[in-house]
């Protein structure tokens, strides 16, 4: 449920400044999501055991990925198993052994997008579960949502740790205990040409959340992807608008009561800094609108949220070259 006197429509208000201001004054003023997720950092880190013991016994099979969420910790539903970006399967250890399920929903899915028409509940190392991943070793049709493809490839990119075939170095996204891509949520709700403040105890997710290595620090970066090319610049401006409004909510986040704790989880070894600097970034593929110069930053307190872009090539299989200007500029 979206709260009508706290939305924000993008096309009518072209201030960034202005928008982060608003979203920052909605979070300050309905203050209880800083309870909730105090609870979901402590719940985290009640799952680092398990998260860390089923990632070991996961061999990595071509095509699939293992993701978590706030919802999938709290449900206790097991680590979501990801076809290309899209759920196909959960991991859950049983008895000291891992186990491989689907339910209603993912079976429903598997078989309309995907061809794969079997109900699962069985070990990682049976037979049922070798046919399974031989069957998502192949690169199969997957037509139903080409953002969830290069949302994967972007991610699969980023993680590599040698710059060999890695089209964008000094990158990574933001891992739970390195094991895990993690979706961020937040109480935002960016859709359509809006943000707004939702009433639910979790809203909109952030596309891909990272880490960017810019001068002598490591920065948060807020990444909104998308699968069309961005054709104006009214377009880019809405897009920037709604990441920042998720900027602006892990700004607080990380300046709320459990602020260290989600710091840690999301990478840094390190504390908090004084100034904290979150980029806010459109990734889309290339066309023929060029981002050329990007707004001014936007400040918050002593905190600064910097806009940013990533343009790339791609087809249905793979990220063939990024350009971006996330390491432009002078940082501090």
């Amino acid at each position: 449920m979206i709260d009508s006197k706290k939305i924000i429509d993008l096309r009518k208000n072209d201030d960034l400044q202005n928008i982060a201001n608003t979203v920052q004054k909605w979070l300050q003023k309905k203050d209880d999501w800083k309870a909730r997720f105090e609870e979901y950092a402590t719940g985290i880190k009640a799952q680092e055991e398990n998260i860390i013991s089923i990632r070991k016994n996961f061999h990595k099979a071509k095509n699939l990925n293992l993701y978590t969420s706030i919802g999938d910790i709290k449900s206790k539903k097991g680590i979501n198993l990801r076809y290309k970006g899209q759920s196909i399967a959960y991991l859950k250890l049983k008895q000291g052994k891992l186990m491989l399920y689907t339910n209603k929903d993912l079976d429903i899915s598997n078989k309309r997008y995907l061809g794969w028409n079997k109900p699962l509940n069985c070990p990682w190392d049976s037979s049922e579960a070798a046919e399974f991943r031989k069957h998502f070793s192949q690169n199969l049709p997957k037509e139903n949502n080409i953002e969830h493809i290069f949302e994967s490839a972007l991610i699969e990119n980023m993680s590599k740790t040698s710059s060999k075939d890695k089209k964008l170095c000094n990158i990574q996204p933001v891992r739970i205990y390195d094991e895990l891509a993690f979706q961020m949520t937040t109480v935002l709700s960016g859709s359509g040409k809006t943000i707004s403040l939702s009433e639910r105890a979790r809203a909109g997710g952030i596309d891909i959340l990272a880490r960017v290595k810019q001068g002598g620090n490591t920065n948060l970066c807020v990444i909104e992807l998308k699968k069309d090319a961005v054709k104006t610049a009214k377009q880019a401006h809405i897009i920037r608008g709604q990441g920042l409004g998720y900027a602006v909510f892990l700004r607080e986040l990380l300046r709320s009561p459990s602020g260290a704790k989600w710091f840690e989880h999301f990478g840094y070894k390190q504390k908090l800094p004084q100034s904290l600097v979150i980029n806010v970034c459109i990734a889309a593929p290339a066309g023929k609108y060029c981002i050329s110069e990007e707004p001014k930053d936007v400040y918050l307190g002593q905190d600064i949220l910097r806009f940013k872009y990533i343009m790339f090539e791609a087809d249905n299989e793979a990220i063939k070259s990024i350009h971006t200007d996330l390491f432009d500029g002078n940082f501090k």
